[in-house]
């Protein structure tokens, strides 16, 4: 019998036929382990001539060969499909196919002669010890019964049990936009190594689109992040975003310290020489002025303390500085030697720490250099090495006598002699009400705005006209438009203004005439705000701890909702169910009636519904492009402290109406992220913690896709 050649000792008692016919309903402890050799004869011989298409089981020990399925061996023998017309042909296996497919490429041979028959005979041999060695015994069917051998999934054939109804989207009971799922995800572009430096540049944050404020160093952590970064990129990809980041983007970028300290890492980590050289070269590019220079040489003499070396620069570092002084014209090199003492002491410094030979220069550019490194007293007197310069002698002796004299009315002349800016007028003079009369009219509103002149500071009459000067180009509407000072920046400078009393009045009156007067931003604004009565008597944290709560929000939406009410609304939630009325915000209000509005309201214990901002907009006749939610905290609004939900449905509005919306996240009283995000992803959410005067450029970069 088949089953005694089983017997591994010949002294073991020989079975009885009784128990041979227990063993066929009882299963061994152990199946057979001539299972894979005969699987592997039965995969290359089959019985009908057909190429076998049963699925096939990976060897799993080394010198095993792939084996079918024994439930699927009946598919193989008892196939009726094949037509009496066609000529049998055997596709012999790849010998080296790995995972026991067969090759569709190699041709088909006949079969010698008598071969079908002795393979049948074979089959029918081991499909009787196959019976015997299964754990479980298959179901007795009859031949019509069995299941053809077919290219179609297994709950798609016919077979005795019950379909498996598929889940389909009409058969979905349907259920509000905001607590279904996304069930056709848009394509979400992952974050790279150079998106995450790039958004790094704007909001100083590497794994998450969280501002958190600015910050004035950075720890040996944000270093190493930066420091891996930099080492997966190619020097010209990073090349491109700093030019796009430092260059022309004066309405986006918040400030160049993070893309300079991106730079000072790079010049200072990189081993290949010619990335480090490329990139060494846009250095005289990307560091326009030269405070935008020592910022950048401060940051890179803190990433030489980081790395423990001794030199305070690296070499890289001090040959593209000097490269910096050489690519500067010589009328920029007297500009920087004009703005004061202490202008020139750091120049001083600075060329002598980066060791500038001046073999390579021109005499014109040596003596400027010079120029900058000498002390005023030591130039009252025409030096010689100035001779060079020649031709601007009287620029130079003026302004030694300037920085000499003590008295304000010859300080006046030599101003207008000479039309001296208010940058090269010392610190002493600037606030005298002659000297500030004729240097207001030159100043940009810019630099109005953000150096507030010092004869503002005096209480004396004969400052007066200075000052009308001052008040009538600061509310010039025409000029504050050019600008482009958003409301937020000017409330903040008035906060910071307690002492002076009479300038402080100004900015305020300033503020509330700033509204609807800066660019707008040409989109549909969806904005969503939080006017609980808890929350409105709160103050800020962090630095700006004298604003409170309903101000610095009137402050962000309002001002948002003046320049862009076309198509835009602005909604809060008004109880605890997370509904969202209209605030009924127009465009003719003032400041002071959207506040008393937001007041009068007299909201308390809100719910804060952020999915519910998503249902209401699909309901709307408009598409809109941004979604600005001002809130506490953002972790009371969404489930789990996640950006998961109001990922997935923003994902939805962006796939059915408006595909480049985004979604801003205001967070008044936070100083850090109020959740989870993800790092890998693209999830079109901006959270900022708390204000500053940053927020509006953030957000035009945001808009613009500077960063994502």
């Amino acid at each position: 019998m088949e089953e005694a050649k089983g017997l591994e000792n010949p002294s073991q008692p020989v079975v009885d036929s009784l128990d041979l016919v227990s063993m066929e309903t009882v299963p061994p402890m152990e199946e057979p382990k001539a299972d894979d050799k005969l699987g592997e004869s039965l995969l290359t011989s089959a019985p009908n001539g057909l190429v076998d298409t049963t699925p096939v089981v990976e060897p799993t020990g080394q010198g095993e060969t792939s084996v079918a399925p024994l439930n699927n061996l009946f598919d193989i023998t008892c196939n009726k499909e094949s037509k009496d017309n066609e000529v049998p042909c055997v596709s012999p296996p790849v010998a080296s196919a790995t995972n026991g497919l067969l090759d569709t490429d190699i041709t088909m041979e006949e079969p010698k002669g008598g071969s079908i028959a002795s393979q049948m005979t074979v089959a029918s041999e081991l499909i009787g010890l196959m019976a015997t060695a299964s754990i479980v015994e298959p179901k007795k069917i009859s031949m019509s019964e069995q299941i053809p051998v077919t290219s179609e999934p297994k709950d798609l054939m016919v077979t005795d049990e019950q379909p498996i109804k598929k889940k389909t989207v009409e058969n979905i009971p349907e259920v509000p936009l905001a607590l279904e799922e996304v069930k056709e995800k848009p394509e979400v572009s992952t974050i790279t190594a150079m998106e995450s430096l790039r958004r790094f540049c704007y909001i100083r944050n590497t794994e998450l689109a969280v501002y958190a404020g600015p910050f004035k160093t950075f720890s040996e952590e944000t270093f190493k992040d930066l420091r891996k970064l930099c080492d997966q990129v190619q020097a010209q990809q990073l090349a491109d975003c700093l030019v796009e980041a430092l260059i022309n983007n004066d309405e986006c970028l918040p400030r160049p310290d993070e893309a300079l300290l991106v730079l000072a890492v790079f010049l200072s980590t990189c081993t290949n020489e010619t990335e480090r050289s490329l990139i060494r070269n846009y250095v005289p590019r990307l560091v326009r002025t030269d405070t935008e220079l020592f910022i950048f040489m401060e940051l890179a003499n803190k990433v030489q303390k980081i790395q423990k070396c001794k030199t305070p620069f690296s070499r890289t570092v001090r040959k593209a500085v000097i490269a910096w002084y050489k690519e500067r014209s010589l009328d920029e090199l007297l500009h920087m030697w004009t703005k004061g003492e202490q202008i020139c002491s750091l120049h001083n410094n600075l060329l002598r720490r980066v060791h500038y030979r001046q073999e390579h220069m021109t005499i014109e550019y040596m003596a400027t250099l010079q120029l900058l490194s000498t002390p005023t007293k030591n130039l009252v007197t025409w030096p010689e090495f100035l001779n060079p310069l020649i031709g601007s002698k009287q620029i130079i002796e003026g302004i030694v006598k300037l920085r000499s004299i003590t008295n304000a009315p010859n300080a006046v002349t030599i101003v207008k002699e000479l039309s001296l800016t208010y940058d090269q007028v010392p610190e002493s003079f600037r606030s005298d009400p002659a000297l500030a009369e004729y240097l207001i009219p030159t100043l940009s509103y810019e630099h109005l705005f953000k150096i507030s002149p010092r004869v503002l500071l005096c209480l004396r009459r004969a400052a007066r006209e200075a000052y009308d000067k001052y008040e009538k180009l600061l509310f010039d509407k025409t000029k504050m438009e050019a600008a482009n000072i958003a409301p937020l920046c000017i409330y903040l400078k008035t906060l910071r203004l307690q002492t002076n009393i009479r300038l402080r009045n100004v900015c305020c009156d300033l503020y509330e005439a700033s509204f609807g007067h800066n660019k707008a931003l040409g989109k549909r604004l969806n904005i969503s705000v939080c006017l609980d009565k808890f929350y409105i008597r709160k103050y800020l944290k962090g630095r700006n701890r004298t604003s409170n709560y309903l101000d610095a929000l009137v402050a962000i939406a309002f001002g948002y909702f003046k320049t862009d009410s076309d198509g835009s609304k602005v909604s809060y939630w008004c109880d605890r169910t997370g509904q969202l009325q209209d605030l009924r915000w127009t465009k003719n209000m003032t400041l002071i009636e959207a506040t008393d509005r937001c007041q009068t309201l007299e909201v308390q214990k809100t719910k804060m519904d952020f999915p519910r901002i998503f249902l209401n907009a699909s309901e709307d006749p408009e598409d809109y492009d941004i979604f600005l939610i001002v809130v506490p905290k953002a972790s009371r609004g969404n489930p789990n402290h996640s950006s998961a939900k109001i990922a997935s449905l923003l994902a939805e509005y962006r796939l059915t109406r408006q595909p480049k919306s985004k979604v801003i996240i205001i967070s008044l009283l936070a100083s850090k992220q109020s959740m989870s995000y993800s790092v890998n992803m693209n999830e079109n959410i901006l959270e900022l913690c708390g204000i500053s005067e940053q927020l509006p450029q953030i957000i035009n970069a945001f808009l613009a896709e500077k960063f994502h």
